[in-house]
């Protein structure tokens, strides 16, 4: 490397190469909700995940997350969401129903599964959903809002 700075660009190909490895490493496999430290809790009524809930949306197992979402829950099993990416807004909203331990919204727009766990003494809600017009499956793992 000179003076001038040459040679540099190799080491930042190098440093990004290290730094997208380790994205890659980090959120390979998709959910982890199968490893020891997860405990699935079964929501046997709505009010167990009656709140608001915040957290990343990944669309169909991306590796860099595609918005950030919070999610509101009520008493009564309505729900709605906004997600929030750099470029637009999601907004949608449905009624979920208590089934197997879990929660199902079915609307005209999406299909989704709300599975509750404990990690580590966390309460973590895991959100499966699958557009319909597109096929497109989306994946959140939401905390209880601060």
């Amino acid at each position: 490397m000179n003076q001038h700075g040459e040679g540099t660009s190799s080491h930042r190909l190098y440093a990004g190469a290290f730094v997208l490895g380790m994205l890659l490493t980090g959120c390979a496999g998709g959910p982890s909700q199968d490893g020891p430290s997860w405990t699935f809790v079964p929501i046997t009524d709505v009010s167990m995940v009656a709140g608001e809930w915040d957290g990343m949306v990944k669309k169909d197992k991306a590796v860099i997350p595609e918005a950030m979402v919070r999610l509101t829950i009520k008493e009564n099993g309505t729900y709605n969401f906004i997600g929030q990416r750099f470029t637009d807004v999601a907004l949608g909203s449905g009624f979920l129903e208590t089934r197997d331990g879990r929660l199902s919204g079915d609307t005209d727009r999406r299909i989704a599964i709300f599975a509750l766990y404990d990690h580590q003494g966390k309460a973590v809600l895991v959100v499966d959903s699958t557009a319909r017009q597109t096929g497109e499956q989306y994946h959140s793992e939401l905390t209880r809002a601060k």
